[in-house]
């Protein structure tokens, strides 16, 4: 049986680089969830980090999802099973911390939205590029869906939805075409650009108020304050700037590996049980006083938590896990393969 996560494969460097500072942007930005609301620079650099990190991380994944029939076929065991296991785990953790009153199984806790989603993609894609221009349809309806009430947390729909575009472009988007846009001309110049854009919409919109939460795009358009027409242009804005940021990663990054680099290899086993180490972290340090310390053991904790649920031992030891327990769930699969 395959593995959940895999154990060796040949990867690109370039790839692992761009995992190794999303998933470590994704540890941070939780580790800043609560400091942000009491501090105005940290809601600065969490808009900014929000603006792009999981565009750019579910670009990431839809291209390497085109062995569809595969994807299909073990996306239960892959996603939907950790889904379930680790959300009852978290459902039960944030219930005896007083964070939740209720155990839910259908609407995915914190960051597991992630997992739920990509079960649904997996399902989904290989009628999804039956479709003709579905690409294209994949964005008008992510952007109109906005504005349907019905699409919430419940089954991550308003997710599952909002971030197919970037999925379904990974999909399609093919090696040659990244080879043309590492050479793009001016690519460090416009890379800059994007970059700086995306730097001044963090100052405006954290100087206008704005609710950082519309970055979620985990609710309908009409559940904030803000008005609708404001909060539709501003969901397509999103899109052009988050599409323009797969743009800096792809060109920015090199066949050259980091110290981090290694990070991109178990994103999983990070994304999966960083929460029992954000949560300790966010509740130690909520009491200082000093804002700039603050930050700091956020951002050294964020950088120690990511480190150490890379090391190998923990994705080996996870993977094994996950795999026997889905040998007792699925064990006629598991003896056909």
């Amino acid at each position: 049986m395959s593995t959940i996560l895999p154990l060796k494969s040949k990867r690109d460097p370039a790839f692992d680089t761009m995992r190794a500072i999303l998933i470590f942007l994704v540890v941070f930005g939780h580790s800043l969830e609560y400091f942000r609301l009491e501090n105005t620079p940290a809601t600065f650099l969490y808009i900014f980090i929000y603006l792009f990190h999981m565009p750019v991380f579910v670009f990431i994944s839809g291209y390497f999802s085109k062995n569809i029939e595969k994807g299909r076929q073990t996306a239960v065991k892959t996603f939907l099973i950790p889904y379930l296991i680790f959300n009852l785990l978290l459902s039960i953790f944030m219930l005896l911390t007083g964070r939740i009153q209720e155990v839910m199984i259908l609407n995915p806790g914190w960051t597991l939205w992630f997992l739920y989603c990509m079960f649904g993609w997996r399902i989904l894609l290989p009628d999804l590029v039956k479709i003709r221009y579905v690409l294209f349809f994949s964005f008008i309806f992510g952007v109109l869906s906005g504005l349907l009430t019905e699409f919430g947390t419940y089954m991550a729909m308003a997710r599952t939805f909002g971030f197919l575009p970037y999925f379904l472009a990974g999909y399609f988007c093919q090696q040659e075409q990244i080879q043309k846009i590492r050479m793009f001309p001016f690519r460090r110049l416009i890379s800059l650009i994007i970059v700086s854009v995306a730097l001044f919409v963090s100052y405006l919109w954290t100087k206008s108020n704005l609710p950082p939460e519309l970055l979620w795009g985990d609710r309908a358009y009409g559940l904030f304050d803000t008005p609708l027409y404001q909060t539709f242009l501003a969901d397509l804005f999103l899109y052009l700037l988050s599409f323009s940021f797969i743009f800096v990663f792809l060109t920015l990054t090199s066949q050259k590996r980091f110290f981090f680099t290694s990070w991109g290899q178990h994103t999983l086993s990070i994304y999966l049980l960083h929460i029992y180490l954000i949560a300790p972290l966010i509740e130690a340090t909520e009491k200082i006083k000093n804002p700039a310390l603050h930050f700091l053991l956020l951002l050294l904790g964020s950088l120690i938590t990511t480190y150490l649920l890379s090391l190998p031992i923990v994705s080996h030891q996870l993977s094994k896990i996950l795999n026997k327990i889905v040998q007792i769930i699925m064990p006629e699969k598991s003896k056909e393969k």
